[in-house]
């Protein structure tokens, strides 16, 4: 088994009675937890771990500092008694095509570190000002790590529970409409808005803009009729004209 739940436990009871001597808590691993699927009267807490993955095909192993841990929390007042469910999520193998997730393993600094913010959760959640208040203990590398988190590998990812599974499919609006398109690109890219060519487009609006220019300057294609009024009268005047002086 790779987590140890006797040595887990243990370690909760130890800080759950350290703040709250009187309260009983129990702390089990639930496999089938769904985040934002609660029962009635229970709360959620998520948080993210440093831990180690081995292959159990290739027996390759690698270190992550994206471990996704979800816990439902439940309280009774009246007992003081409370329970922790708690599912780890896992990853699979980059190098293996059909492997399965793989559980995660944590040191022992890391172990104490997760159940410590655990307790500060409860603590906050179900004590209130009676709690000594204290920050979130935040993920420490414990070996340097190369490239970004691996989403398509990442079991909480896939569920739309990690953060980072989460960013890596939406795109942040940029600065510039166009910043986020690369040369060369025939087609736009997933989370990326698609741009008509707006150069062709304001050639040909410009071309249509010139057209219509060229039509309000240029003469008139339909005849005026008060000019051919005008014309028949002075051909009318003309000619009387010549009849008098005859």
């Amino acid at each position: 088994m790779v987590v140890d739940l006797r040595t887990w436990e243990q370690t909760f009871q130890e800080l759950i009675q350290e703040a709250k001597p009187w309260a009983k808590w129990t702390l089990k691993l639930d496999g089938n937890l769904q985040l934002d699927c609660l029962a009635r009267g229970w709360k959620q807490y998520q948080q993210r771990a440093f831990g180690w993955f081995r292959c159990s095909s290739c027996q390759r192993s690698w270190a992550s500092a994206q471990v996704q841990i979800l816990c439902h929390t439940s309280w009774e007042h009246w007992t003081s008694q409370g329970q922790v469910r708690m599912r780890l999520f896992g990853q699979r193998c980059q190098k293996c095509s059909w492997s399965q997730y793989e559980m995660p393993e944590f040191s022992s600094d890391s172990t104490m570190r997760i159940l410590s913010n655990l307790v500060q959760h409860i603590l906050k959640k179900y004590y209130g000002n009676g709690a000594r208040k204290s920050p979130e203990m935040p993920v420490i590398h414990e070996v340097a790590l190369e490239g970004s988190h691996d989403t398509a590998n990442c079991e909480a990812c896939t569920l739309g529970i990690c953060g980072h599974g989460l960013k890596s499919y939406m795109t942040k609006p940029s600065k510039s409409p166009l910043s986020h398109l690369k040369t060369g690109n025939s087609s736009p890219g997933i989370g990326a808005a698609y741009i008509p060519d707006q150069g062709k487009n304001q050639s040909a609006e410009t071309k249509e803009a010139k057209g219509r220019g060229y039509e309000k300057l240029g003469p008139s294609r339909d005849p005026d009729p008060l000019n051919i009024w005008v014309f028949v009268l002075l051909l009318v005047f003309i000619i009387v004209k010549c009849f008098t002086s005859e």
